[in-house]
Formats: C-alpha cells, structure tokens, sequence
C-alpha cells in the first residue's frame, strides 16, 4: 500500500480539464475558475451550517438531491452572491449560458462562490467570460487554485497517487480559506476529485467522515461563512465499485482523511494575520460531545489567542476558557500542558521552567496545547491560529 503526495491538484487526471481567468468581479486578479470533466463524475458534497446560506448553496443543496453527477464545477471570488437582490435569478442566467457553451446539461452544473456579502452580482462579467474560460482549459491547478482566493496569501493544493491491491488511483484537490473559520465547516471552499469507482451514497459517507476529521476542526476566529462548501467527486475511471464494507473503502477514507487534514491545516497556516499554527488536543472527558466542546472554547478564546500571539505563557487563560465550557469536569484532576510542560495538574498549578517555557512559546510557529479530564475515554484535537493586529487590520479594510 504506497501513497505519493504531490501538489498537482486535478492536473494528475486525465479526464478533468481546469481554467481560470479574470472576468472583473475583482479589482485584480484572476477571479473566475471552471473545473469541467470530460464524462459525467458522482458528488457529494457538504455545506455551512449557517441558517443564513448563499444563493449558490441553497441551488447546490438541491443540485445534490436530484442529480447523480454533474460535468462542471464554476467557482468565482470576489462576490458571495449572498443576501442580496439578484442572486436566485444570476445563477440561472449564468448556467444557462455555461451549459450552452460547454455543450452540457443545465443540471451537471455545480456552482460554488466566495467574496463580500450584500452585493449585486454581477451576472454580464461573467457570462461574457465563459468563451474564454473554454479557451484556457487545461492542465492549470495552480492557476485554479489562485483564482479562488480571497484574503488568503498562499493557494491551497495537494494531490495523492495511492496503490490499494494492485490498483492505482488518485486523489486531487484545492481549497480556499483565511477568515471566518469556524468548527463545522468554515469560511471556505474545497474541490476534491478521485479515479476510483464509488457510489453517490459511499461518496456521502466517506466526505462526511473525511470533513469531520478535518474542516470541522479548524478556527481561526469563530465566525462562520454563508458560503462554506466542500465537494467530492469521482470520475469512475478505476477499478470495480466499492462498497463500504471493503476494506479498500476504508483505505480510501483514510487518505481522503489525509488530504483534506492536509488542506484544513494549510488553511490554519494561512489564516488573516496568523503567526502560530496551534492544536489543542483533549483527552479523558466523559463524552466526545464534552470533549469538543473544551477543544473549541480553547481554540475560540480570544484571550488564549492573543496570549499565544503575545508568546505569553498564561496558561489561566486555558484553564478559564475549559472551565466556562459547559463540558462536564472536575478541576482537581485535570492536567494542562503547553508543549511538552505540564504547567497544571490534579487541582494545583506546578513548578515549571518559565525560561524554558517562554522560548517554546517565542521559538517555534507551531504551538500545542495539552489538556486531559482524567475522567473518561474521548478525546478531541482542533487546529487554530493565534489573534494578531494583522487580522483587525484586514478585515476593518475588507469591504473598503
């Protein structure tokens, strides 16, 4: 069982053709991207949890429960399409048009979008792009991967060749994802694709299981997006259909599991004004739904944030942010460990190092954050970023 990770994205397919242009929604840049299979390729996909959903989520949700596959993927920055006058109608008149110039069903096309809440769409700029979207087709990811982006810096991309039995198949994806990052899914947008032969409702299982090991444990500020969407599909180009009782499936599961934590973390790295890549891992609670919810108001404290962008070894900041969880716990048998010091244990602070401790905080971009309840068996670990002056400034100037 052999498995090469490369940053290919979709390029490793022969089948999927990808193209990125910039049609004017943004002031620069590309903004515009189209990934289009040759033959129709199975999805599924998962959304925000926002009760307030953009106009592209609401059409995919429903794209999802009629239609088995689909030939494109349009994607466009710099305008959410949600919240506002137009958008229901500007979805309908765009695949229209793209389902037109690319010879394709007005259902196998899926449509994802990120950018400022509130604002018209404009529909002309990118209709009149689609020719040359057609044109550009090719073997472009990094090009795709760019195109997505919003505050983010780096684009987000990765691709596996995997060897399961004899059978070779791969996986390829990009993301998108800087700010309003937030457990269960998070201001951001992933595209994966694989060869390997799968059901519609094996897809369902196997991203469902992926994102909750990944995407849904990631924060940079705790604000959730309108938009969020992460899509999986299969061109079945590669061996015989899996079910989910084979072993093979769960090899899968667990390197789409790899990529997409791959992804989730790049995301972290890249987060507005982030300094420190930072995991807080709990272990010993009484349920796993106690042992999330100490996970994310660590990860979701301002006050731990900032600390740790401060290089600030305050680790009551930790204690209190467990405490005002609502997961049950007894504070005279919990431990709290920064990096490889226990500064906490069995209801008393300890003697420490503080030297020690300040050059683990000033030293190294990655942070990691120990806390066990002593008592029960789950456990839970998220990825969040620190809170710097750089993240305010962004997003004061976001709209402006």
């Amino acid at each position: 069982m052999n498995c090469k990770v490369t940053h290919e994205g979709f390029d490793v397919f022969d089948s999927i053709k990808t193209s990125a242009i910039r049609s004017g929604i943004k002031k620069k840049g590309d903004d515009l991207a189209l990934i289009f299979f040759e033959k129709k390729a199975t999805f599924a996909s998962v959304f925000t949890t926002n009760k307030v959903k953009a106009h592209c989520v609401l059409y995919d949700e429903e794209l999802c429960k009629t239609q088995e596959y689909i030939r494109s993927i349009l994607i466009n920055s710099g305008n959410a399409n949600a919240c506002n006058i137009n958008g229901a109608q500007a979805i309908k008149e765009i695949i229209k048009e793209l389902s037109r110039e690319f010879n394709i069903g007005d259902n196998e096309v899926f449509i994802a979008q990120t950018g400022i809440i509130g604002e018209e769409f404009p529909t002309k700029k990118v209709t009149n792009a689609l020719t040359k979207l057609k044109i550009n087709l090719g073997k472009n990811s990094q090009i795709l991967a760019r195109a997505i982006l919003t505050t983010d810096k780096n684009p987000k991309i990765i691709s596996m060749e995997c060897e399961y039995a004899g059978v070779i198949f791969h996986i390829g994806a990009v993301a998108k994802g800087a700010g309003m990052i937030q457990p269960n899914m998070a201001t951001m947008l992933s595209f994966i694709a694989t060869d390997l032969r799968l059901s519609k409702n094996s897809l369902k299982s196997a991203l469902k299981e992926a994102v909750d090991k990944s995407f849904n444990r990631i924060s940079v500020d705790g604000d959730m997006s309108t938009n969020d969407t992460v899509l999986l599909v299969s061109t079945n180009e590669i061996g015989e259909l899996i079910s989910e009782e084979n072993e093979f499936y769960r090899y899968f599961v667990d390197k789409l599991t790899e990529c997409c934590i791959y992804l989730a973390k790049e995301i972290i790295k890249d987060g507005e004004g982030a300094t420190k890549f930072c995991e807080v891992l709990v272990f010993g609670a009484n349920t796993d739904e106690d042992a999330q919810r100490i996970a994310r108001s660590v990860a979701n404290s301002q006050l731990v944030k900032t600390a740790i962008y401060g290089k600030d070894p305050n680790w009551g900041r930790i204690i209190a942010a467990v405490g005002y969880s609502g997961a049950n716990m007894d504070v005279e048998k919990l431990e709290i460990k920064i990096g490889d010091i226990t500064v906490f244990s069995w209801g008393k602070p300890q003697e420490f190092n503080k030297v020690a401790l300040l050059e683990y905080m000033r030293e190294n971009n990655s942070i990691k954050i120990y806390i066990n309840l002593n008592i029960g068996g789950s456990n839970f670990n998220l990825y969040f970023s620190d809170l710097t002056n750089e993240y305010i400034k962004i997003n004061a100037q976001y709209h402006t």
